[in-house]
């Protein structure tokens, strides 16, 4: 399971999230889904902050998740959930690599010409990757 599986299996088991915006509501990368509300999930270019010898590794890896919804309210409900479900969590991740720990990095919310919402909440998440 990769970091964006993960995310998303996390967002499926969370009950209080799924009754705000259902994970089968969440896309991964860059996408455009018609019917709002709708989240994404997109993961940035990161970067080794160390490797060892023995060729285990420490990652940085930015990520972000947009929240699209017409409603302030609902929406900011939504960021709120997400917020309190990923902020300082960990996940298993396959090859016996983890995210070891999700830091909350920041956050915006723009409404746009057409009155629809956009919540960007930033995560920085160190990815342990173990080659032994």
């Amino acid at each position: 399971m990769n970091l964006e599986q993960a995310i998303h299996q996390r967002w499926a088991e969370s009950a209080s999230l799924c009754e705000l915006l259902s994970a089968d509501r969440v896309k991964t990368g860059l996408t455009h889904v018609a019917a709002i509300p709708y989240a994404t999930v997109v993961r940035k270019a990161g970067r080794t902050l160390f490797r060892t010898n023995a060729g285990d590794a420490l990652e940085e890896v930015p990520l972000e998740i947009h929240l699209w919804h017409n409603s302030f309210d609902a929406g900011q409900a939504a960021a709120d959930r997400v917020k309190t479900a990923f902020d300082g969590g960990e996940f298993i991740l396959s090859d016996g690599g983890r995210a070891v720990q999700v830091r909350r990095d920041g956050e915006s919310a723009v409404e746009h010409d057409d009155g629809v919402w956009r919540w960007t909440i930033r995560f920085s998440i160190q990815v342990y990757l173990s080659w032994g």
